[in-house]
C-alpha cells in the first residue's frame, strides 16, 4: 500500500484518536492544538513539521520518524522514543511536558530542550552531546553511561548527574548546579 503524503498543510483541532494514523508522509507541516492521546503511530514520517500545544499521552511510537520536527507546548508525558526510526532523527523541545519520557539509548545530539518538564525521564545510555537544557526541571531524571560531552545545564534545575557514570567533559554547569554533580557522593556543602 502507498504511503499517503501531506505538504505544507495546517492541521488544526484534530482528534487523532478517533482516526487511522499510518502509513503516512507530512512534509513542512504545522498541527496545532491536536489530540494524538493513546493513538499507535504506525511507520509515519514527520519532516520539518512543527507540533504546538499538541496532546500525544498515553501514544505509542512505532516506527515513526522524526525529521527536523519542532514540539511547542506540547503534553507528552510518557512517551516511550526507543521505537521510533533514528533515521536522520532530529527533534527540538520547547516549553513542553515531558515527565516520565524514555530516551533509552537515543542518539539526540544537539537537541534543544528549552523551558521544559522533564521529571524523572530516562536518558540511560543515551547519546545527548552538545544538548542544551536551558530552564528545564530535571527532578529524578536518571542519567547513567549518558554521553553529555558539552551540554548546557548552566539554567537548568534539579539534576542529579554522576560525572563517574556518564561523561560530562566540557559540558556545562552553573556555579548553584554544582550540587547537582556532588549529590551522589554524599559531599556535604557548608557555607
Amino acid at each position: 500500500m502507498a504511503a499517503t503524503s501531506f505538504f505544507e498543510e495546517n492541521f488544526k483541532q484534530i482528534n487523532y484518536s478517533k482516526e487511522s494514523f499510518r502509513n503516512t508522509v507530512y512534509e513542512s507541516c504545522v498541527f496545532e492544538n491536536c489530540s494524538f492521546a493513546k493513538v499507535n503511530f504506525i511507520d509515519l514520517t514527520f519532516e520539518e513539521c512543527e507540533f504546538i500545544n499538541c496532546d500525544f499521552t498515553g501514544a505509542f511510537l512505532n516506527e515513526t520518524a522524526f525529521r527536523e520536527v519542532g514540539f511547542v507546548g506540547c503534553k507528552m508525558i510518557g512517551l516511550n522514543f526507543e521505537g521510533i526510526n533514528p533515521f536522520r532523527l532530529k527533534m527540538d523541545f520547547e516549553e513542553s511536558i515531558l515527565d516520565y519520557a524514555i530516551f533509552h539509548g537515543m542518539k539526540l545530539i544537539g537537541v534543544k530542550m528549552i523551558n521544559c518538564s522533564l521529571k524523572e525521564c530516562d536518558f540511560t545510555a543515551a547519546n545527548f552531546q552538545k544538548a542544551i537544557f536551558t530552564g528545564s526541571n530535571l527532578t529524578n531524571a536518571l542519567f547513567q553511561q549518558t554521553n553529555l560531552i558539552e551540554a548546557d545545564f548552566r539554567s537548568s534545575e534539579n539534576y542529579t548527574i554522576n560525572p563517574g557514570l556518564n561523561q560530562v567533559k566540557g559540558a556545562r554547569f552553573s556555579k548553584d548546579g554544582l550540587m547537582g554533580l556532588l549529590r551522589d557522593f554524599k559531599i556535604k556543602v557548608e557555607e
